[in-house]
């Protein structure tokens, strides 16, 4: 019985990590244009993860297969564990896509801990915690806060990342080092991703 990833799963990871972000990218986009915003927020938000999730491992593998090999079963244990952790991989998010211009304010945002914070906001009603202890004095966290301006901005961000990449596919002939990944990059991706424009007028 194998202790580590094979290789095919490695790909296999990363391409069904990316297929999953489309997946919850265009349900924020059905939710948004029927008009329940904040789960239109938090599918784009988790969208961000699996795209984050899909970039870790693709760079794992192809940093393992073109460098040193993979690293032991104990480093490998420590480093899967990291893609449940949803703050890491927000912050992941940002870091793989610094070509993308993030303002500084959503970059704080994303570092404080916030986003992961704002989606927990948009599920459920509650109240604030303030480490150990739940905060009775707070105000009651209620879903419907969520405006559609705010669903709108995190469904463009992923949107433009999105049509970055088909685009820079389009130019250089690949964009991923894992061919699985790449052959999801098409024309017709592209122009389904055109369609979201509409609501930015």
């Amino acid at each position: 019985m194998r202790k580590t990833l094979s290789k095919y799963k490695f790909k296999k990871l990363a391409t069904e990590s990316f297929n999953n972000g489309l997946r919850l990218h265009f349900d924020a986009i059905l939710l948004f244009n029927n008009k329940s915003y904040p789960s239109a927020y938090q599918m784009s938000i988790l969208s961000l993860e699996e795209f984050a999730k899909s970039y870790w491992v693709e760079h794992y593998y192809y940093s393992s297969i073109t460098n040193s090999g993979f690293p032991n079963e104990q480093f490998e244990q420590e480093w899967l564990k990291m893609l449940y952790i949803h703050p890491k991989k927000q912050n992941a998010f940002l870091g793989w896509n610094n070509h993308l211009d993030y303002s500084p304010k959503f970059v704080e945002f994303v570092k404080n801990n916030q986003l992961e914070i704002q989606k927990q906001r948009s599920v459920y009603v509650g109240l604030d915690r303030t480490k150990s202890k739940i905060d009775v004095n707070s105000r009651i966290s209620l879903p419907s806060r969520i405006k559609g301006s705010d669903a709108k901005k995190m469904i463009s961000m992923i949107n433009d990342y999105l049509k970055e990449i088909c685009t820079r596919k389009k130019y250089q002939e690949y964009y991923f080092d894992i061919e699985e990944m790449d052959k999801i990059i098409s024309d017709e991706l592209y122009e389904k991703l055109k369609l979201w424009d509409s609501n930015l007028d």
